[in-house]
């Protein structure tokens, strides 16, 4: 009945086999159990430790204890459904269909399982600055006061607010007011808050093709129907349009001055509210950034999104968010009630590596071995595999697109590819209608052996897939 070998204490584990077998009804209602004396000899215990068993059972209101008496199991209500074992169902409540959106997988999966090598939008670990980084984590410690600790500032430590509008409007060329700057957890977080509080359930969402992923589960969570931005005149009324203008994910493309300004009064003209999520705008590789929509625009119809994930790791947690000032207090609270907060020692951390420098030098560091091993990725691919998979030069950014022949099954390539350890995404997935063929491949780890590695590997993969699908022919 109980085990001496195991950590759990001998009163614990008393208490919790009577526990389960009352529960279970195998110990019915109004019969005794021994008495603490009779227990303690049967199982070789001392009292005080089935007394204290005992007293567990009887501040769950499980038994009855009475001096002089020994324990009696008290009346349990019948719960509707449960069997004589005691087991209320057998299967879970199903997800309602709100429920069963936001659980609806968009991102391509591997039956294999993730690569990890040479992951979309991975930065390099060896790369993270973890001693400028744990300093500012210090100071942080040291700079952090009551109200921070808090409930006060939710959606935000006021000096992370402060450095970060100042930063933005410096680089990004964003307008706003530090209390306009809200703190979240991920980018996700924030594209899941600003869908549901911008839309109603039925509205139309554009996207761009191909998209992020992770915004079309936002909008399908809230209900929407998403279309791709491409039929932007087809729509007299959209609630939202989801683009990376800075760095156009998957492809790279940067929106020109031209279209950012269409992409303005089109949103106006459609009652619009644009979430501009300013994608790798931090690793541009050649001539000078174009100005968040943000700056461009009223900045009543934009909401700047950015975030830590690509300049310093994901597993910081940190994005944020710049909305419209008249939608501060109403984000706040929605905020607030949806959970989405950021951890405080983090955002003091980061308003200190940006303030300190660190953040800047730490940029440029990173910025020249990305541009190094993007271009070498991209010249290695070419000579390889000549006009046979399509490649263009980063720009920018963590990962890069290879395109293949229109014939070729792309997610069976990545299944290969991510079997074999390297964690790319098939193309073709990220589009709503009429996909085109091909590969994205983050580059910001990918030294000479990744290099190496990854083309005998994707040789070998478009080998073998090719085999499969002419099979696959010859039998149909």
């Amino acid at each position: 009945m109980i085990n001496r070998e195991v950590s759990t204490p001998l009163s614990s584990q008393i208490y919790q086999q009577y526990r389960e077998a009352i529960l279970k009804r195998r110990i019915p209602e109004g019969e005794r159990l021994p008495s603490s004396r009779q227990l303690a000899v049967s199982l070789s215990v001392s009292r005080n430790t089935v007394n204290t068993a005992y007293d567990l059972l009887r501040s769950e209101g499980l038994v009855d204890v009475r001096s002089g008496a020994r324990p009696e199991v008290v009346a349990l209500p019948e719960v509707e459904g449960a069997s004589a074992e005691g087991s209320v169902r057998e299967t879970a409540p199903p997800l309602s269909s709100r429920g069963q959106r936001f659980a609806r997988n968009h991102r391509y999966t591997s039956p294999d399982g993730r690569g990890s090598s040479m992951q979309p939008g991975e930065p390099s670990r060896a790369l993270f600055p973890k001693e400028q980084w744990a300093r500012s984590l210090r100071r942080a410690a040291r700079l952090l006061n009551g109200n921070a600790l808090g409930y006060e500032h939710t959606s935000g430590l006021p000096e992370l607010q402060r450095v970060l509008a100042q930063y933005l409007a410096q680089e990004r060329g964003v307008v706003c007011s530090p209390e306009q700057v809200l703190a979240f957890p991920t980018t996700q977080s924030a594209l899941s808050l600003m869908s549901q509080c911008f839309s109603e359930e039925g509205d139309v969402a554009l996207l761009e093709e191909p998209g992020y992923l992770g915004a079309r589960s936002a909008f399908v969570a809230a209900g929407l129907n998403v279309r791709a931005l491409s039929e932007i005149e087809q729509v007299k009324r959209a609630s939202l349009i989801y683009v990376t203008p800075s760095h156009q994910y998957p492809t790279g493309r940067r929106m020109e001055m031209g279209e950012r300004l269409t992409l303005l009064k089109q949103a106006n003209e459609r009652g619009a509210v644009i979430l501009e999520d300013d994608y790798d705008s931090e690793f541009l590789f050649e001539g000078r950034p174009i100005a968040a929509l943000q700056g461009l625009s009223d900045r009543h119809s934009v909401i700047y999104i950015g975030t830590s994930a690509k300049s310093l790791m994901p597993g910081i947690r940190l994005a944020y968010a710049v909305v419209p000032k008249e939608h501060v207090e109403g984000l706040e609270l929605a905020q607030r009630a949806s959970g989405a907060l950021t951890n405080v020692h983090v955002q003091m951390a980061f308003a200190d590596f940006i303030e300190s420098g660190h953040f800047r030098a730490h940029l440029n560091k990173i910025r020249s071995a990305y541009h190094d091993n993007g271009v070498a990725l991209c010249q290695l691919i070419s000579e390889r595999f000549g006009n046979q998979v399509g490649v263009s030069m980063p720009t920018g950014g963590l990962q890069t697109c290879f395109y293949l022949p229109e014939t070729c099954d792309d997610v069976a390539v990545a299944d290969v590819m991510n079997q074999k350890g390297f964690g790319v995404n098939p193309l073709s997935v990220f589009y709503l209608g009429e996909p085109k063929r091909g590969l994205i491949v983050g580059f910001a780890e990918a030294n000479e052996k990744l290099r190496e590695g990854f083309v005998r590997t994707l040789e070998m993969a478009l080998k073998v897939t090719g085999d499969r699908l002419a099979s696959s022919a010859e039998l149909n």
